[in-house]
């Protein structure tokens, strides 16, 4: 694949979770940071990569305005390094996969199999609003949402809690600047 990329421009692979992470284009500081350890239900057999490495959270820093913003996809638990990355973030992107543990089934519900720990719910014990109410100094938007999710409806009273608690669901084609 790459011998094919070749021929039409040079390129260099960005290791994400390299010390310092990487520059794009536009002076955006991307860096990736391992923030859990739960393999994708995808993942035939566990790759050796090191502990924690399979979740990851990414910090994306614009070194023009100084702004940070925070994609934390795909969480199955909150950890205190999140709490800490969320802390120093303008905006925090959050995985709203699933508003409720029961919406989700195996996905959400601990030892519910090979998939269990995946996403957070949105609400519920350890849920991510619980957990985005302690960072009320940034922007916080789910994002990721199941099909299944009453969040999707704008008149819910899902969407009603969650706006209550400061936290936004943005419209499709909503574009972000830090």
């Amino acid at each position: 694949m790459r011998a094919a990329l070749d021929r039409h421009a040079p390129w260099e692979w960005a290791d994400g979770l390299a010390d310092g992470g990487f520059v794009l284009a536009g002076g955006l500081v991307v860096t990736a940071i391992p923030v859990g350890a739960k393999v994708p239900a995808y993942v035939p057999v566990q790759a050796p990569l090191p502990e924690r490495a399979w979740v990851t959270a990414y910090r994306i820093e614009d070194l023009a305005s100084g702004g940070v913003l925070l994609y934390a996809p795909c969480v199955g638990v909150w950890s205190a390094e999140l709490d800490d990355l969320c802390a120093e973030a303008d905006c925090v992107l959050a995985d709203g996969t699933y508003f409720a543990a029961e919406e989700g089934g195996t996905a959400v519900r601990a030892g519910a199999g090979r998939a269990a720990g995946t996403h957070l719910p949105v609400t519920g014990p350890g849920g991510t609003l619980g957990a985005l109410a302690r960072h009320l100094g940034a922007r916080r938007i789910y994002t990721h949402l199941g099909h299944t999710n009453p969040l999707l409806d704008p008149f819910s009273p899902a969407r009603a809690r969650v706006a209550a608690e400061g936290v936004e669901v943005l419209a499709d084609g909503t574009e972000l600047v830090l």
